[in-house]
């Protein structure tokens, strides 16, 4: 199995324990813009917005990302990326990796989660 077949499948797994849960459309919001958010703002100020979000919607995204790309916790992934160990290219890699965990995320959710709107 390839790295994109396990992110998927780990992905799916995640979005699908979020349907029919009251937070469900918040969830949502965030996998449709993880993404983006991640490859504008980079992967310390992504998971530091995701993790100061005070109704902790943006932890259990955070959270999931992490558990998909084999950190325990959204804070150890984000220790790594400000590690010292963490070269550019290191970096780069991470956040490429992560933005294509993310694109996974958000195309289940377009599936399998509700919408706000409906």
């Amino acid at each position: 199995m390839t790295r994109q077949q396990d992110w998927a499948r780990m992905a799916h797994h995640a979005v699908s324990q979020r349907i029919g849960q009251n937070d469900e459309s918040e969830y949502r919001t965030f996998c449709m813009k993880g993404p983006a958010l991640i490859q504008r703002a980079g992967i310390v100020q992504a998971l530091a917005f995701l993790l100061s979000r005070n109704d902790d919607r943006g932890g259990h995204y955070a959270s999931d990302l992490a558990a998909v790309y084999g950190y325990p916790d959204p804070r150890a992934l984000l220790n790594a990326a400000r590690s010292e160990n963490c070269d550019l290219t290191t970096y780069l890699a991470m956040t490429r990796d992560l933005i294509q965990i993310a694109a996974w995320f958000r195309r289940f959710a377009q599936i399998e989660l509700q919408d706000a709107q409906g």
